[in-house]
């Protein structure tokens, strides 16, 4: 396949070196990443503003711009006929209401408006299990035909070291609550406040995690 690769933590990251390294060896990949971290953009794109592209090398372009903005770059302007966009390896877990924030999620939602399938993939900070495991992963999407121009799949690494099951799973919605603390005079900033180590739906993204199993979530396009 042809695979655009992109993240939201910056084209340095290990992430999406790791995965590159890992899906160049049966693919053509090339990667359009942002020049810095834009973890949170969700779905942005930058308008009226010139976005600067920098070519590394073949296979590698970088963008003082967003994930979603990376997408539509190298789907529209490198003349290549992509069959696949890969989004991560995210330093961070992608479940719950994280889904609604992440640039990661959002550069596939912004694949899917070109009609071409995409793939989330996150990790809580142990790409080892990504890179022991990603291969199995795959090849369960591809078996179970799981690519689709309707949704994007959003894949979670669960913590830990092993992988004992691959699931299709749901959105577990959690306890949260997002607040601002006041750090300094006119100076507040943003924390959440996180319970998910209760979640006993056995079929959703937080309980997957939590129980060495990697969860596979479906994320539908916002206007269905």
């Amino acid at each position: 396949m042809n695979i655009l690769l992109t993240n939201d933590d910056g084209y340095l990251a290990e992430g999406i070196n790791l995965l590159y390294d890992i899906l160049s060896k049966e693919h053509r990949v090339i990667i359009v990443a942002p020049k810095v971290t834009q973890s949170a953009k969700s779905v942005s794109i930058t308008i009226g503003v010139p976005n600067e592209v920098i070519k590394i090398n073949d296979h590698t372009f970088v963008m003082d711009a967003s994930p979603a903005d990376c997408v539509a770059f190298g789907l529209s302007s490198l003349n290549t006929k992509f069959d696949l966009v890969v989004s991560g390896c995210n330093h961070g877990l992608n479940i719950s209401y994280d889904t609604m924030y992440s640039g990661t999620i959002g550069a596939t939602l912004q694949a899917l408006t070109y009609r071409i399938p995409a793939i989330a993939i996150s990790c809580e900070n142990n790409f080892d299990i990504v890179r022991n495991y990603l291969n199995q992963v795959m090849k369960y999407i591809i078996d179970n035909k799981l690519l689709s121009t309707e949704y994007s799949l959003n894949v979670n690494f669960p913590l830990g070291e092993k992988v004992e099951d691959i699931r299709l799973t749901h959105i577990y919605y959690r306890k949260e609550t997002t607040y601002y603390i006041e750090s300094s005079k006119d100076h507040y900033y943003a924390t959440r406040d996180i319970n998910d180590s209760k979640c006993d739906e056995l079929d959703s993204d937080v309980y997957s995690v939590y129980h060495s199993i990697v969860s596979i979530t479906k994320i539908k396009k916002s206007l269905d």
